[in-house]
């Protein structure tokens, strides 16, 4: 009897279990906790009906019951008069008592005496009960539980609240504090060497006092700063202490955030956080009175892990004053300098490890356990030796010995007697100086230039990205760098010894491999110091002054392979002056680039003899440039090219000269027309004020957003595409769905109001096919994927098309003029040949900043039970809508747990959609309306003029295929067409599910 995600049974796991009266609060009171728990991303149970008078609970239901951390149990006016709700109290507290669950009674209008005297509405329930079951135990045991429930401390009562908003924050904040003190704290037994310190930091923080404290960790790179203030961290937040804190936030790599997002931003994160997750944009180092009156009520507990003074100013604004915070709070800062540590603080230096803890360390890294022979083990307590007790360094010297000789540890040992100070710089250098050419070269470059960013955007600009993936798991196996979320990142002590390598090749920074360093960059352009040695030129605009440059300050550097002048995103790009300026034209660039990006490029086109052969990504943001260049080029390499905002930018290569263009980005440029380019996947057009028609679409088009195209007439041709699939496609059908990993496609025409002039109905009868292109096409790609992948998922898949109008097409014939759908069908209908694959789905909404949450729910009847699904997809326009829009979409799920077809069997499916603010997420249709929703079934259908293929089908999209006729449009009560198809049937039902899905993906 449950909503869920997934299938439910003994496996499943939900943080909350709600146990209430359907009939008092379903679709009150309970509706608002729900939503609020599902705000919190907190996984709750919930069920989908009562079940009728004496019927016993579910197994599935006692299962939800026993794998549930916290049990909320809402006592309303009739809940004793519900056998079920009774029965599944003595349940709950069953398992409070075996398993130390949590329970949270709530009394929503009712005394909690009464509850637990058994008077009132309460007392009447049981003289019911007493009268139908005289003779049996339970009673009793209800009577016992209802008693025990309403003795437990914590409860809450509606009575103290001013109104139910009040009650369900409460509610969920007092669900989202208590389900975060049980997590379990991280393991921290492989920090060898750190519980002594550890210690004494908790004791410098003196948890028992009520004042504000501050503790400084400081101490060299690599020594074990972050990794003290991360177990302190958890160790003091943990259930096991007593310490209740009103906010924590642990804001890792301060000066790294602050060079990538602003050190204000990274301060208001910071504030964002310990107040619950505000999201607030102060914006100034004042802040504001209101915001520091919420700080002065709160016991907070902060880390600022890696602060430099880069971030000095935001430190005082956060930390300058005690009194900013409630007594008993406690803020933690790690730092490499003394000197960002105020008069405040109380400051712990970080020692190194001990020697024997030292050794126990290198070990871990240098030998196997079965391999600690005696003359290992002494050869390891002499290069411990070296590491000078940095725990860094000793699991970087340890990852580059293991698995090898003795011979070679004696050799590693000979090298390290040979280095003299400073030691740390030259340990680290040793696991370098092993690595091969190319390994060091991407070494390099990482600490050079692509520290930080995605894994594919590095790759993707290498002549050979696979070799390069290869490579960087060689130097993630020898601990010198890490991926984390698919980005880059190296330790700052790594990153410092990589850009001194680069320096000492050449104490002129014109004869150096790589360039990055502001100034560095300045005197070479200026000063024409380039040559041949430069492979790569990295420049933060906003950090230097300007620079004049002469036609030919390239014309040295013939092996310049990257060149970058950008602008870092947390920078207002339109308070930035152009800061590179050319005296006359530019006569050369180096024909070897393949990465060439130029933010406010000045000139109106690349230089005339410039040759891209090699050029593999092009972006020119905010520039000058009308054309790319001038007469008929070449570049076969180049895949990405983004022109945003070069407002004069009138035309593009044929596609003949860049036949592998596969991401192209042309918001904000005056183009006014696209040819089409065969590879692409990503076209963007938005406010392409000039644009009035769009050639044939690309075949592998995924994403194209051409919003705001006011000017725009027509819609693209579709492409010419065979409409049939390969019948094994059959085979993904059985496959579980990866909610994780998705085929996208997404065409977005919002606010291309031309588009709608007496040409609606066109448009809206060209949708059904369009809808089939690109869900065929999706799923092409989808079998593909599954093809090439070595797991037993299958991508799942999402289509959406959004279009100004205001009528759902007449291709769904099962439609609303309201927001909900339900449909009943036969079992049948889904599992013959198992070939439904998905629904299609319509809706028209009024303009505004907008969004559509669909949440849809299955209820399966099966032969010995019933099965539920739920989920829930989002989806709307890039931009404000000005008008009523039609948003069209598609979702698979081919796998939701349908049993295989056993004859004709109940099933219910409901469709409920909310418009909802697009930044803030609340429902928002007291301003907005949505006007109208459709869905169709689809499945796949064998073709029987084609053999071995098999075509895409909308369910019952004539009315010669429905079986009862079609309501006018602007009818307010749901169609009662009856959708048809070859396998079964389909159709909307007055029935509704009136309890909300749970675990939404």
């Amino acid at each position: 009897m449950a909503s869920s995600s997934t299938n439910l049974n003994a496996q499943s796991k939900f943080d909350v279990f709600l146990s209430f009266r359907g009939e008092d609060t379903r679709t009150g009171f309970t509706s608002h906790v729900v939503e609020a728990l599902r705000r919190k991303q907190i996984q709750f149970f919930i069920d989908d009906e009562e079940l009728q008078r004496g019927e016993e609970i579910s197994p599935a239901l006692l299962s939800a019951i026993e794998t549930s951390d916290i049990s909320i149990i809402i006592f309303s006016e009739n809940y004793a008069s519900s056998t079920w709700c009774l029965d599944e109290l003595v349940r709950i507290l069953d398992c409070k008592k075996r398993n130390g669950q949590i329970v949270v009674p709530v009394f929503y209008k009712v005394d909690p005496s009464d509850v637990r005297k058994q008077m009132g509405s309460f007392g009447e329930a049981f003289v019911h009960h007493e009268r139908n079951f005289p003779c049996e135990v339970r009673v009793q045991k209800w009577r016992d539980s209802l008693i025990q429930a309403s003795n437990i401390s914590g409860f809450l009562d509606s009575r103290s609240f001013r109104n139910d908003a009040e009650l369900v924050e409460k509610i969920a904040e007092d669900i989202s504090k208590k389900l975060e003190d049980m997590a379990d704290p991280p393991n921290f037994d492989g920090f060898v060497g750190f519980n002594s310190q550890i210690e004494r930091i908790k004791s410098l923080l003196c948890l028992e006092l009520d004042d504000v404290r501050i503790v400084g960790i400081w101490g060299m790179g690599g020594i074990g700063k972050t990794a003290i203030a991360e177990a302190v961290f958890h160790q003091i937040s943990s259930r096991e202490y007593s310490n209740h804190f009103d906010g924590k936030c642990f804001m890792r790599n301060v000066r790294e955030e602050s060079r990538n997002m602003g050190a204000l931003n990274v301060r208001d994160e910071v504030i964002s956080r310990v107040l619950g997750g505000s999201n607030l944009k102060i914006g100034t180092l004042t802040i504001h009175p209101h915001t520091r009156k919420r700080l002065r009520r709160s016991k907070v507990l902060i880390v600022l892990d890696d602060v430099d003074d880069n971030f000095i100013q935001e430190l005082e604004s956060l930390v300058g004053q005690l009194n900013l915070y409630g007594p008993g709070s406690r803020i933690i800062i790690t730092t490499r300098n003394r000197r960002v540590l105020g008069v405040n603080s109380i400051v712990y230096k970080v020692k190194g490890l001990e020697h024997d803890k030292a050794c126990e360390l290198f070990c871990r890294k240098a030998l196997s356990r079965k391999n600690r022979s005696d003359d290992l083990l002494e050869l390891s307590k002499k290069v411990a030796c070296y590491a000078d007790g940095n725990p860094l360094a000793l699991e970087v010297l340890g990852s580059s010995l293991r698995q090898k000789s003795k011979e070679q540890w004696y050799n590693k040992l000979h090298d390290l007697t040979l280095i003299s100070e400073p030691r740390i710089y030259k340990v680290l250098k040793i696991s370098y100086d092993e690595l091969s050419p190319k390994h060091r070269k991407i070494f390099l470059d990482i600490a050079c230039f692509f520290k930080g960013e995605q894994v594919d955007n590095v790759t993707r600009i290498q002549d050979k990205p696979t070799s390069v993936c290869y490579e960087l798991e060689f130097l993630v196996d020898k601990s010198l760098i890490t991926i984390s979320y698919n980005r880059l990142q190296m330790h700052d002590l790594l990153q410092e010894m990589g850009q001194t390598i680069v320096r000492e090749e050449s104490e002129e920074p014109g004869k150096r491999s790589r360039l990055w360093d502001h100034e560095d960059v300045y005197d070479v352009l200026t000063k024409n110091k380039g040559t041949e040695v430069i492979e790569g030129i990295f420049l933060d605009l906003s950090k230097t002054k300007e620079i004049r440059m002469s036609s030919e300050a390239f014309a040295n550097m013939s092996n310049l392979k990257w060149l970058k002048f950008y602008i870092p995103e947390h920078c207002d790009v339109s308070t930035m002056s152009v800061r590179v300026h050319l005296d006359q034209v530019l006569k050369y660039l180096p024909e070897k680039l393949r990465y060439l990006h130029w933010h406010g490029y000045p000139l109106k086109i690349l230089p005339f003899y410039f040759e891209p052969e090699y050029l593999i990504e092009l972006n020119l943001p905010y520039s000058e440039v009308r054309q790319i260049w001038a007469g008929k080029k070449e570049a076969l390499n180049l895949k990405f090219v983004d022109l945003r905002n070069s407002q004069f930018l009138t035309r593009i290569p044929q596609p003949s000269e860049i036949p592998n263009l596969r991401k192209l980005d042309l918001r904000e440029t005056a183009i006014e027309n696209v040819p089409s380019l065969p590879e692409l996947r990503y076209l963007h057009l938005g406010n392409c004020k000039m644009l009035q028609s769009l050639s044939e679409l690309p075949l592998f088009l995924e994403m194209l957003i051409a919003s705001n195209c006011k000017r725009l007439q027509s819609l693209p041709k579709r492409p010419l595409c065979p409409q049939e699939l390969d019948t094994s496609i059959m085979k993904i059908l059985p496959v579980p769905l990866k909610q994780s990993s998705r085929v996208f496609m997404n065409f977005n025409f919002s606010n291309c109001l031309k588009l709608n002039e007496n040409r609606n109905i066109e448009i809206l009868a060209d949708s059904k096919e369009r809808m089939q292109d690109m869900i065929v096409q999706s799923l092409k790609q989808c079998q593909q994927a599954f093809r090439d992948s070595d797991e037993e998922f299958a991508h799942a898949v999402d289509v959406a098309l959004c279009l100004p109008g205001s009528k759902i097409p007449d291709w769904f014939i099962h439609r609303s003029s309201g927001s909900s759908i339900t449909l009943d069908w036969s079992q049948q209908y889904f599992n013959i040949a198992k070939k439904f694959i998905g629904f299609a789905f319509c809706v028209v909404t009024e303009g505004g900043q907008i969004d559509v949450l669909c949440r849809y729910r299955f209820k399966i009847e099966t032969r010995s039970e019933t099965k539920h699904f739920a989920g829930q997809l989002r989806f709307g326009p890039d931009v404000s809508i000005d008008s009523d829009h039609v948003m069209l979409g598609f979702f698979s799920c081919w796998n939701v747990g349908l049993p295989d077809a056993d004859g004709p069997r109940p099933g219910v499916v409901t469709f409920d959609f909310d418009v909802v603010h697009k930044y803030v997420g609340f429902p928002v249709s007291f301003w907005c309306e949505l006007k109208g929703c459709g869905v169709s079934p689809v499945y796949l259908s064998p073709n029987k003029t084609k053999p071995n293929t098999c075509t895409l089908k909308f369910a019952a999209t004539t009315k010669e295929e429905c079986s009862h006729y079609k309501m006018a449009a602007g009818t307010s009560k749901p169609s009662t067409c009856v959708g048809r198809s070859d396998e079964g049937e389909l159709g909307p039902s007055s029935k509704r599910i009136r309890r909300d899905q749970v675990n939404v993906d």
